[in-house]
């Protein structure tokens, strides 16, 4: 029987990437209303540009691993490595607090998201995304009551 409840773990990568999608939004907008009235800044419009587009990818796939896609555990990780590496970065380069954690956040979502259990979590599933049945494709004798559950589980 496939489990409903999300393992803590992934819970916990969920919680991590709430927290890095508002502060990458937040620090985000704020640094576009900062640089708006400069006209050199081209470098560093790409950075937060970029690292806005990365919590939109983030979201989504947030989105997605909650809904059970396995090929969701992917862009994550690659974000999170670019976190890690940004805070080794950011870390030798002027030694600020940022860059540890960026590097830990990087770090335990990527550890937590290839644990077993939430591997299994996520490929344990009685039907394949995208094949739920719909009513158009399933034939229902309206004479007697349904005896299957179309492919969703009676718990």
């Amino acid at each position: 029987m496939a489990k409903r409840v999300l393992p803590m773990y992934l819970w916990l990568v969920l919680a991590i990437l709430f927290v890095q999608i508002i502060l990458n939004v937040v620090g985000g907008s704020a640094l576009l209303y900062a640089l708006s009235d400069r006209p050199d800044a081209g470098l560093l419009y790409f950075v937060v540009w970029f690292s806005l587009l990365a919590s939109a990818v983030l979201a989504v796939s947030a989105l997605m691993l909650v809904l059970r896609y396995p090929w969701a555990r992917y862009p994550v990780i690659g974000i999170e490595a670019l976190t890690a590496a940004s805070g080794l970065v950011a870390l030798a380069t002027s030694g600020t607090s940022a860059g540890i954690t960026n590097i830990a956040f990087g770090c335990a979502a990527i550890a937590m998201l290839n644990r077993a259990e939430v591997r299994e979590w996520l490929t344990d599933v009685r039907t394949p995304p995208g094949n739920w049945p719909s009513p158009a494709s399933t034939e229902i004798d309206f004479r007697t009551a349904p005896s299957a559950t179309y492919g969703w589980p009676r718990d």
